[in-house]
């Protein structure tokens, strides 16, 4: 009997895991309180394994049905509640001998009610002060209690930036109507003033709030117009739901600028995106110390991407002992209950977020709701996950062809899942393909085509160059001709977007020209370049260029300068991709039909969502003959212009 029973137990979790065969991780969630409305306190860290925002979540009962749901994100709630606040009164008194005399100043800020609060701003009309105040809180104006016994404010200038603390921040939500802030002035310095103040609850609900050390790597500085920065790769999921980066050193004494970069595939092209920024820093001013480390800065949620940090040193050495530390907002799952028992699916890649009713009364159950009612078990895998294809409405396969009209083939890497494809082509398919790329096909062994599209200009191709000293026919100029280091054969030259020397010589200033076969007249073209360095610029000199790949000429005019020496060259051609979505099996590229049409596939309609995916790299083989390619009377054929049928006969 209990066999029998455990037997159609078992058999009921299958056929859900089956159902869902589609997620890849599920939980148990079980329902601890007696409301009517449930809250489950999600960990951070199932955001790294879920969907963006959580869209994959599904949440089944022993039968298999969904049950309804509300993700609160209390991160959306923080800084709705601000209040402004007056300044009631202001007392300042005289301290110490005549000679040593300070100035106590105070301030009685009134919030115009009884408000729950966690920050503190005030307007300081000044620049270049450094202040430690105390801070009391009382209901009713008349007890006050300490609630921040140093607190600090200042504003100073370090290492050429201008910083500026004027916030305080409690460490739990104060309820109070008033505010006493006291703050003491030596003889040489003036008074504080105060123009005014506001609160801001940042928290709701008491645990809303969540930490987590995360480990810093660095890596190689960044480039471009960042000079002297350190770049830290961070080990998170840019889908945790963190608002606030925090980054400590063991140096007693900073101040620098930090921003947080995510790294993304967006249609198909790498770029990085900035998350946060703002300046961190732990500074002596006006010989006092500021004890408050102002370390942190705040950030938005990304998208899945790799995640950075980024200091900007100026002119200090990098930051010793560097730590991370990122804090979050926690994200409560709202259900109803039907079941003491349900089960947490998540893990999906291609699905999108459920629609349901309980969207509607999301202003009231989010404030009403209280944290508990629900625990979440274990993770385990779902022994029965396969990964859902993408885009699984858009074909694979399209109509056959016969492949004897082209000339030549590269063999694809076997594909082993149906998915979403990317193959970046070579400067040497370029050299027979039609400019246009209408003769490019995609097949399987069956040569049934598989519908692809065309991303140009996706990627750069360095081709080594020969350069080889020549003789120009006028006085005082050189003349250097630059050849591809392995030439292929082809009907073809791909056009070069630049090229890039490297020369001996330090400093030079010269008029120079680039020539080849394609000007009509050569010595006609111009002395459109300048060839210039000046110290201590170094690297490798580009010269711009739509001219075609093959044999090029650079003259230079020389003057009375001896000649430079060019030490190599390389030319950079732009290359396409193609993206493609594919079943398991073997595929071939088919290339070079001078008479083929460009093909039209109904994935032209999906291009937006073809190239934003995150497409499985592909590669190929090295281009070969198509056997099956039918005999040329004349092997040159291809070559031969237009119309040479027609003038032949």
């Amino acid at each position: 009997m209990i066999l029998n029973l455990l037997a159609l137990l078992l058999a009921g979790n299958s056929a859900i895991d089956a159902e869902r065969a589609a997620w890849q991780y599920r939980r148990q969630v079980t329902v601890t309180g007696a409301e009517a409305l449930a809250s489950l306190t999600l960990p951070p860290e199932l955001s790294t394994k879920a969907g963006p925002w959580g869209r994959d979540f599904r949440l089944v009962d022993e039968t298999g049905r969904e049950t309804p749901y509300l993700l609160d994100w209390t991160s959306e709630r923080e800084g709705l509640a601000t209040w402004r606040a007056s300044v009631k009164d202001v007392r300042r008194e005289k301290e110490g001998t005549q000679e040593a005399s300070a100035v106590r100043s105070q301030w009685t800020i009134d919030l115009g009610g009884v408000r729950t609060f966690t920050d503190l701003n005030v307007q300081v009309p000044d620049v270049a002060f450094a202040w430690h105040v105390r801070v009391e809180a009382s209901v009713d104006g008349d007890r006050y209690d300490l609630v921040q016994a140093d607190a600090s404010l200042f504003d100073q200038v370090w290492d050429n930036e201008r910083v500026r603390k004027t916030d305080i921040r409690f460490d739990a939500p104060l309820i109070a109507r008033y505010l006493r802030i006291t703050a003491r002035s030596t003889a040489n310095s003036p008074a504080l003033e105060l123009e005014g103040a506001s609160v801001t609850l940042r928290r709701r609900l008491k645990g809303d709030a969540w930490s987590m050390n995360v480990a810093a790597v660095p890596k190689d500085a960044a480039s471009g117009d960042r000079k002297n920065t350190t770049r830290y790769h961070l080990d998170a999921s840019s889908l945790l739901p963190f608002d606030e980066v925090e980054v400590m050193s063991d140096d007693p004494t900073f101040s620098r600028r930090a921003r947080l970069l995510e790294t993304l595939e967006m249609a198909g092209k790498r770029t990085e995106v900035v998350l946060g920024e703002g300046s961190i820093f732990r500074l002596r001013a006006s010989d006092a110390v500021v004890a408050a480390n102002a370390t942190r800065f705040a950030t938005r949620n990304g998208s899945g991407g790799t995640l950075y940090l980024e200091i900007d040193n100026a002119a200090s050495p990098a930051l010793r002992g560097l730590r991370v530390r990122v804090h979050g907002s926690r994200v409560r799952l709202l259900f109803p209950v039907s079941n003491r028992t349900l089960t947490l699916y998540y893990g999906n890649e291609a699905t999108r977020a459920p629609a349901y009713d309980l969207e509607g009364l999301r202003p009231r159950l989010t404030q009403t709701v209280g944290p508990g009612s629900a625990i979440l078990g274990a993770e385990e895998r779902n022994p029965l996950f396969k990964r859902e294809p993408p885009l699984r409405f858009a074909a694979t396969l399209g109509a056959s062809l016969h492949p004897s009209s082209w000339r030549h083939e590269r063999a694809l890497t076997q594909i082993h899942e149906e998915d979403v494809y990317a193959l970046t082509l070579q400067a040497s398919d370029l050299a027979v393909l039609r400019p246009d790329l209408a003769d490019l096909r995609v097949v399987d062994r069956d040569n049934r085509q598989v519908p692809f599209l065309i991303d140009r200009d996706f990627a750069e191709e360095r081709v080594a160059l020969d350069v080889r000293a020549g003789a120009s026919p006028l006085q005082h100029r050189s003349l250097f001709e630059l050849t591809p280091a392995n030439p292929w054969a082809g009907n073809h030259s791909p056009p070069v977007s630049r090229i890039e020397i490297e020369l001996k010589d330090a400093f030079f200033e010269r008029p120079a020209r680039l020539l080849h076969a394609g000007n009509q007249s050569q010595r006609e073209v111009p002395f459109s370049i300048t060839l210039s360095r000046r110290p201590p610029a170094s690297g490798a000199l580009a010269i711009s260029t739509t001219a075609p790949l093959g044999t090029l000429s650079l003259e230079v005019d020389d003057g009375d300068n001896a000649p430079l020496d060019i030490r190599s060259a390389v030319a950079i051609v732009r290359v396409p991709r193609i993206v493609f979505k594919a079943a398991p099996g073997k595929l071939r590229l088919l290339l070079g039909n001078q008479g083929g049409e460009a093909p039209r596939y109904d994935i032209a309609g999906l291009r937006s969502e073809l190239l934003a995916y995150s497409a499985v790299v592909t590669s190929a083989g090295t281009r070969t003959v198509n056997e099956g390619a039918k005999a040329r009377w004349w092997p040159g054929w291809d070559m031969a212009p237009g119309g040479a049928l027609v003038w032949g006969t």
